[in-house]
């Protein structure tokens, strides 16, 4: 998914989801986490990784990928009938407050 400013592309989302490493060629993969590289004027390069031992992450990473959805719930109902886009919602952002 790229993000285009005057037809170029500005922003890049690439996303790896695997069940297995034992991977033919080899990919260069980590065990859980994120990995953010920014190119540009002020290049930048951030590894995330989930704190939780692998054997506990199919309890914990439903968190890690349902909460951007459940936070939308008010909103979605809010809508108007139809089909719907997160170009037509609000920003969904946690409230941590």
């Amino acid at each position: 998914m790229s993000g285009l400013r005057k037809g170029r592309p500005l922003l890049r989302f690439r996303a790896n989801w695997y069940c297995a490493t034992d991977l033919d060629p080899a990919w260069d993969l980590r065990a859980t986490g994120r990995h953010v590289s920014v190119e540009g004027d002020a290049p930048l390069e951030v590894d995330l990784r989930f704190p939780v031992p692998l054997d506990r992450m199919a309890a914990m990473s439903p968190s890690y990928t349902a909460n951007r959805a459940v936070n939308a719930v008010p909103f979605v109902c809010a809508a108007p009938t139809g089909i719907r886009s997160t170009a037509d919602l609000p920003q969904i952002v946690a409230d941590l407050g």
